[in-house]
């Protein structure tokens, strides 16, 4: 009903600033108190992602939480993982996933002793599990 009774006038005006900036009137999304405040904003970011790639994300947690002595998930196991269960077509589609996490600090990437980069979650394990079973319903 409100719809009819107004003219409303849409525009889309990004700023380009830092996430930090632009929502700094949303404390409970930007907040980086503490791992569960973590966990809240990384379930807020991922119900906003498509299925896939909130697949390929949890194949990187549960990585993660069954290898907690690893310093993460080799990009190409990834990869390999995700195109066996059809969830990404390619290397670009993998990508691009990836550079969404990165962009809301989801995934971060370490070196690996021998080379390789490895992908991580920065969560805390109680965190990352109750991320888990809270997307798993």
């Amino acid at each position: 009903m409100v719809h009819t009774q107004f003219n409303w006038c849409w525009y889309h005006v990004p700023t380009f600033a830092p996430y930090k900036v632009e929502g700094m009137f949303f404390p409970l999304i930007l907040a980086h108190g503490g791992s569960a405040q973590s966990a809240k904003t990384a379930a807020i970011v991922l119900q906003s992602l498509t299925p896939n790639a909130q697949s390929v994300f949890k194949i990187l947690a549960e990585y993660q939480l069954s290898h907690p002595d690893e310093e993460g998930m080799p990009i190409d196991n990834l990869y390999t993982v995700s195109r066996e269960r059809f969830l990404v077509s390619s290397q670009v589609t993998l990508n691009s996933h990836l550079t969404e996490f990165k962009d809301h600090d989801l995934v971060k990437t370490r070196r690996h002793s021998d080379g390789q980069d490895c992908l991580y979650i920065p969560l805390a394990s109680e965190a990352l599990e109750k991320l888990l079973s809270d997307m798993n319903q």
